[in-house]
């Protein structure tokens, strides 16, 4: 018997059907598609670029290594030539501010002459020239391109202090001065009833009492309570004491309590113009307890 084998047609393209391959084989496939299309391009077809002719010597390098070395060499030519040469040094020296320091002393202690302005240490020469008796601050400043300046403060006298025949100017402060500028005319003097005429820590034997009535002075309070003072005296056993014209005297003591003392002077002045009484002496040295003599 013959055996008869009937084959199906081969349909075309589009409709033809795929063999499906193994599962591990399509995943090798679709790895390998994916390198494909992902792997960068290494190669680019067509003419190769020309190569640049190669210098043989860099002469760009070496002219710009030349110009540097020139601009350093300069740069430090003229930096010695204005640290070690005359034309920034000091050759003028300019006081300001001076009454009675001599100003050879002053350019002296500041020993500045000849030096360079650009290596110049103003602090240290205004600090040699405090160190005179006769300067209490001073400052030093360039005046370009030859000079300075030195600026001075010099003490000033506020009065005077009169102990044991000797009288000796002093500031605000109570401190003794040697050489300063002399008061105010008209400076109070403070009189010291059996104290001594030496004073050796170079202030009076109370400085308190100086304060005091320099603060009287500065706020107006002989204005305000309408006296006119006639002198200062310390004890003491008893502080300072303000002798008043034509009113009684006022024992101040020390400066403590000090807006006390002087509102309980008002007061009591303000009652002795509705009552008339004799009063040679007022005393504020025991707070509210004041005593009219």
């Amino acid at each position: 018997m013959r055996r008869c084998v009937v084959r199906r047609p081969r349909l075309p393209f589009p409709f033809r059907r795929r063999r499906r391959q193994p599962a591990a084989r399509r995943l090798r496939a679709g790895a390998r598609a994916v390198q494909v299309q992902t792997a960068p391009r290494r190669f680019q077809l067509g003419p190769a670029p020309r190569p640049k002719p190669r210098r043989l010597v860099p002469w760009r390098r070496i002219g710009v290594g030349v110009g540097l070395a020139a601009g350093i060499g300069a740069a430090a030519y003229g930096l010695t030539w204005l640290l070690l040469g005359d034309s920034l040094r000091v050759r003028e020296v300019h006081i300001s501010g001076r009454q009675i320091a001599d100003p050879h002393e002053v350019a002296a202690a500041a020993a500045l002459d000849g030096k360079s302005l650009l290596a110049l240490d103003a602090a240290a020469a205004a600090r040699r020239v405090e160190a005179l008796a006769e300067v209490k601050a001073a400052s030093v400043h360039r005046r370009w391109p030859r000079g300075v300046e030195i600026r001075l403060v010099e003490p000033q006298a506020w009065g005077y202090w009169q102990a044991a025949g000797r009288r000796v100017v002093i500031d605000e402060r109570g401190e003794i001065l040697e050489r300063a500028r002399a008061p105010h005319a008209g400076a109070p003097t403070i009189i010291e009833i059996g104290g001594p005429s030496e004073f050796p820590g170079g202030y009076v034997s109370d400085p308190d009492s100086v304060r005091l009535v320099a603060r009287l002075v500065d706020d107006d309070t002989f204005a305000r309570l309408k006296v006119r003072p006639t002198g200062f005296v310390f004890r003491r056993d008893r502080g300072l004491t303000v002798l008043v014209e034509g009113g009684p005297d006022v024992v101040f003591g020390d400066s403590t309590n000090y807006g006390f003392k002087v509102a309980t002077w008002g007061a009591l002045l303000r009652e002795l113009a509705r009552e008339p009484r004799v009063a040679r002496e007022i005393d504020l040295r025991f707070g509210q307890r004041a005593v009219m003599r």
